[in-house]
Order: C-alpha cells, then sequence, then structure tokens
C-alpha cells in the first residue's frame, strides 16, 4: 500500500515538473497557450470564404481548435506550426483519434514555409505577430487572408474589424 506522503511528494514533484516545462516553453517562444474561443471561432467563420482549393496555416496553433473548425469547410489542407512540445504532442495525437487531416508541425513558423497558404490564423502576442507579418508579407502571394485575434499589425490598415460583444478585443481581418 502506497503511503499518502509518497503520493503528496509525487503531487508535488509533478506539479514542480509541469511549472518547469511552462517556463522553459515561455523562454523559448514568448507566447502564452490561450485557447480561442468558441464564439470568437464562430464569427471568424461567418465572415471568412473557404473552399476546397484553400490551404489554411495556424502560426502558434496550440491545441488547433481554429485549425479543426476550418475542417467542416473540405479545405485543400490544415497546418499547424506550435513550439511547445506538449501541445504539439498532445495535438497531434488529436488529430489521430479525430482521423483528422489536420497537420501539426513541430517547427518554428518563422522559419516555416508560407508561401503556399490562402489563409492565415494566429492569435500571439504582438512581438510575434509583429515578425509573423514581416514574413508573410515578404513569403506569400498577394491575396492571401491574415486572420489575427486581438492584436494588429502595425501601419497597417485592416481590410475588416470584427468588434467581439463590445468588448476590447478585436479580430482583424488583412490580405496581402
Amino acid at each position: 500500500m502506497i503511503n499518502s506522503t509518497y503520493i503528496l511528494i509525487i503531487i508535488l514533484l509533478l506539479a514542480f515538473l509541469f511549472l518547469l516545462y511552462n517556463i522553459i516553453v515561455w523562454l523559448i517562444v514568448r507566447v502564452p497557450h490561450v485557447k480561442s474561443s468558441q464564439e470568437r471561432l464562430t464569427l471568424i467563420f461567418q465572415n471568412l470564404k473557404i473552399n476546397s482549393n484553400s490551404n489554411i496555416y495556424e502560426l502558434g496553433c496550440g491545441t488547433a481548435e481554429f485549425l479543426f473548425q476550418a475542417e467542416k469547410y473540405q479545405s485543400a489542407s490544415l497546418v499547424g506550426f506550435e513550439l511547445s512540445p506538449l501541445l504539439c504532442g498532445y495535438t497531434k495525437l488529436k488529430t489521430k483519434f479525430k482521423k483528422s487531416k489536420v497537420k501539426i508541425k513541430f517547427q518554428n513558423f518563422l522559419k516555416a514555409d508560407l508561401s503556399q497558404a490562402d489563409i492565415i490564423y494566429m492569435f500571439l502576442v504582438d512581438q510575434a505577430v509583429q515578425q509573423a507579418w514581416q514574413k508573410i508579407k515578404q513569403e506569400t502571394k498577394l491575396g492571401t487572408i491574415v486572420i489575427i485575434l486581438a492584436d494588429q499589425i502595425k501601419d497597417v490598415q485592416p481590410d475588416k474589424i470584427i468588434d467581439i460583444n463590445n468588448s476590447q478585443t478585436k479580430i482583424y481581418f488583412y490580405k496581402v
């Protein structure tokens, strides 16, 4: 029989390891994991035209909620980029269990080939958004749609802004 003290020590050790893991991931990627709410995703898809030729990318995809919802629209490809090993592994398992065509890459999107993207979604911190935009505008084709939750691209006028229930958070749509 396992002593309750050992169980407590194991729980505390696991909590410490999880905290340490999150600190290390934060030091590497500088972006916390925050899921896009279903309400926000619904608003995005109500304002987005997806067809069977659309290649959809999610930068810093986390659990890839955007991509899984986009899969309902029968797009050509769905690709997510994630640097957190835990989130990447979890989301890859999720794709297998769902028998999804979503592809998750354990890769820095700043080093990835984004040239085939027709639609790019990101919910990142401001610095990452600005870095991503520099890469996107150099690498993607004209007409690529970029959707950003919460942050704007500096000195670029969005094509569309969606207010979320009069909150401070907005959804920004841009075209390259």
